[in-house]
């Protein structure tokens, strides 16, 4: 808390002093945003969005959508011991992505929705604006969009030719190369086309097998062709393929709540233990095999008809992820059990708009959007080397040992998910202005989803899966969600640079079902839980002033969940139920300030206040078997505090074209309980953490070189904790104290290189 004191107390201080000299600088750019489904300034739409330009985002070195939650309020991108184990928040609402829960978070890229948060995990490549839009946007973007919105839109052909390349070099091996060129193929047609490459070597050593690991390389690439048919018809086909290849994301043994005979039972089954002598320091000693092949491809067209003054949109869209991980899941010195898991979604998607024309007392659009995925999740759990002997000797003894010496070595586990979704929706939004003053938007969607599922679970080594499964078959699970979602807004414009608005707004998030194995089977109605509601109530002011040198947006917020999908872990797997009710209260703000020709300041803060309502079964802490009453207290991942704080120097040198430039960040994050158990277990608390970047430059307007460094003072901290899998077996729980083993996901080392970047 005193960080983040002394960050924000010293950045606005420095806004004062320099305020007074903003008569010589240049007004701060105008971003134009399609949160309506209309394009808009920011400063315009009375909604609480955050809004970052591809220009922001180059100079930033900010290169994927995790990058991106360090500077925009209320936005949290975090990964678990799996890299598609991805959890998007708004406000501290969201869902972890390994499974088959619907996200709270929608992300749409140029106006096609991704279903799954662990398909967002790629590169930004070639982005015009990212916008964060935090609340609930049930009703135009509607699908998922419970607590907030991503919305990405990368740049269009243009009638010029023009491009860009990009070469960066950095430590730990890495690299990344882009190109990106555009313009006319004829006098109608228009083409971009922009890839990019990345990889990184291993950014963590294994002292279990003496080498590095946590390598990585992506792989991303867009083809857009527009056609310009006359002054009524536009339509765009856009194509673009990602690819992700890593050695997974770094894990260690948290030294703290490690204990002796955890430490022993380690040693004496296996010679040695995965504790190390410090739990941040990207040193393991485990059997980590860990690897990721992701690959997505999409196709879209994207068409726009003019009748008269209405304009009729059509988007079209198609989209396939595959995803296989393997991952050595109990992460000790030895071959034991490691799971590998295949998921595989395909959908189909056709929105249809009509939008009225702008500048009329009403302004409205009216729409329809049908979708239908089909999703797959296929597990095996290895028996693994020395899974039989050590592991089963010590939990069932010598005889069982042998039997499963003598069984079906490889799988020990295996499951099989699959579910089939259509979904319907019809929406309406209307925006009444009565005057240039004040204007009424009321808005409404109507969802509806089926859902056929199928699980079966069966056990080829059936002594060692009993320990942590059990065989269960459920062929006809069904899940069918109806609801309304609603918004009405109120804007004020007492100054043309003055805008308050008033929001009342409501969200939905279908529900499903659990597409993990459990320790004991479940019957159709524990495999299947109910969809999730959010209602929100919003107050926010928005502001330009100094010739729009300065910019001050606040918005103060009040949502509150109803039958929030808690995802428990009993030490073996994880069950998603319906549980009670939680409210997230706050305020979230983005400050810019232009005081001088050469500085631009950027400020985001957000406060959050949250708590459980109603949750009076809650998961037990480790070690008991009793459900827990948290009614009243503060929910896991979030955060009280977060902000950042951005200064930009540019300057151009004493002759010549040239100029150089200065760029320094720091990210807060405050303390939370970052546990992937929601029992609030004080051993997943995490201390606040400051991070900074800076970045030197010289360039002009077709080249530039830079050279940066992020995370500069090498801020070691875990993104996500969970408890030691299988913890009672090894000896990792204290059942007196009720504490557990625990491993941490760490975050990004210190990273440093250089980046040329060459327009044309």
């Amino acid at each position: 808390m005193n960080r983040i004191k002394w960050m924000f107390a010293n950045g606005m201080a420095i806004l004062s002093v320099l305020t007074a000299n903003a008569a010589i600088a240049q007004s701060i750019e105008d971003i134009i945003v399609t949160a309506t489904r209309r394009q808009a300034d920011v400063q315009d739409v009375p909604i609480s969005i955050s809004a970052y330009t591809g220009k922001f985002l180059a100079d930033s070195g900010i290169d994927t959508l995790q990058d991106l939650a360090a500077y925009a309020p209320n936005l949290t991108f975090t990964t678990g011991s799996q890299p598609t184990n991805a959890r998007i928040a708004i406000r501290g609402i969201g869902s972890v992505s390994n499974n088959a829960i619907e996200p709270a978070v929608g992300v749409f890229v140029d106006g096609v929705y991704l279903p799954r948060s662990g398909a967002a995990l790629g590169n930004l490549v070639d982005m015009q604006v990212v916008e964060v839009l935090r609340g609930p946007q049930g009703t135009l973007f509607g699908r998922n969009t419970a607590a907030g919105v991503l919305n990405l839109r990368s740049n269009d052909p243009g009638t010029e030719f023009e491009g860009h390349v990009l070469a960066e070099l950095g430590n730990y091996r890495a690299s990344s190369l882009e190109a990106v060129v555009s313009g006319p193929l004829s006098d109608s047609v228009a083409g971009r086309f922009a890839t990019r490459r990345t990889e990184h070597g291993g950014i963590a050593y294994n002292q279990f097998d003496d080498r590095r690991v946590g390598e990585r390389e992506d792989l991303g690439a867009r083809g857009k062709l527009l056609f310009d048919i006359g002054d009524y018809l536009e339509i765009k086909w856009t194509v673009d393929y990602n690819e992700i290849n890593s050695g997974g994301n770094i894990v260690e043994l948290d030294p703290a709540t490690s204990s002796p005979r955890f430490d022993a039972t380690q040693t004496g089954l296996f010679g040695s233990s995965a504790l190390t002598d410090d739990g941040r320091d990207h040193v393991i000693n485990q059997d980590h095999r860990d690897r990721l092949e992701d690959e997505q491809w999409g196709s879209s067209i994207d068409l726009n008809y003019q009748i008269g003054d209405f304009t009729v949109r059509s988007i079209t869209a198609l989209r396939d992820w595959r995803a296989e991980t393997y991952e050595s899941v109990f992460r000790l010195p030895a071959d034991i059990l490691p799971r590998l898991t295949n998921y595989h979604t395909r959908t189909v998607s056709q929105e249809l708009q009509l939008l009225s024309p702008s500048g009329q007392f009403a302004e409205y659009i009216v729409g329809v959007f049908l979708y239908d995925e089909d999703y797959s999740i296929n597990q095996s759990f290895d028996a693994g080397a020395d899974a039989c002997t050590p592991l089963v000797f010590a939990v069932a003894g010598a005889a069982a040992a042998a039997a499963c010496a003598n069984a079906s070595q490889s799988p020990a586990v295996a499951s099989e998910f699959s579910q089939s979704l259509q979904s319907m929706a019809t929406f309406a939004q209307t925006t009444l202005n009565f005057s240039e003053f004040f204007s009424l938007t009321i808005g409404g969607r109507y969802t509806s989803d089926d859902k056929d599922g199928l699980f079966n679970q069966v056990l080829p080594n059936p002594v060692l899966g009993s320990l942590f499964r059990a065989p269960e078959s459920e062929p006809d699970l069904k899940s069918n969600d109806a609801a309304w979602t609603w918004l009405v807004t109120a804007m004020v414009k007492p100054t043309d640079s003055v805008m308050l608005f008033a929001t009342g707004s409501t969200g939905f998030k279908g529900g499903g079902f659990n597409s993990e194995g459990a320790s004991i089977a479940l019957d159709s109605v524990a495999r299947t839980f109910d969809s999730e509601e959010s209602r929100n109530i919003e107050l926010g002011f928005k502001s330009v002033a100094l010739d729009r040198r300065l910019i001050a947006n606040v918005t103060l917020y009040h949502t509150q969940v109803k039958r929030f999908q808690d995802r428990s872990f009993d030490g073996t797997s994880f069950i998603t139920r319906n549980a009670g009710s939680r409210t997230q209260s706050g305020v979230e703000s983005d400050l810019a300030l232009r005081p001088i020709e050469q500085l631009t300041l950027l400020l985001g803060l957000s406060y959050l206040d949250a708590k459980f309502d109603s949750f009076v079964s809650a998961s037990p802490l480790p070690g008991s078997t009793v459900a827990q009453d948290l009614s009243g207290m503060r929910p896991h991942a979030t955060p009280e505090w977060q902000g950042s704080l951005v200064a930009d120097w540019h300057s151009p040198l004493a002759s010549g074209d040239l100029e150089w430039f200065v760029r320094g960040g720091l990210q807060y994050v405050g303390e939370q309980n970052i546990g992937g158990n929601t029992n609030l277990n004080p051993q997943s608390m995490e201390d606040g953490y400051l991070l900074a970047d800076l970045r030197l430059g010289l360039g002009d307007e077709r080249w530039q070189v830079s050279a940066y460094v992020s995370n500069l003072g090498d801020e070691r901290y875990c993104q996500a904790k969970f408890d030691q899998p299988l913890g009672g077996a090894f000896g990792a729980i204290d059942a007196v104290a009720n504490t557990t083993a625990q491993r941490c996901v760490l975050g990004s080392p210190r990273t440093f290189g250089l980046r040329f970047r060459y327009e044309f």
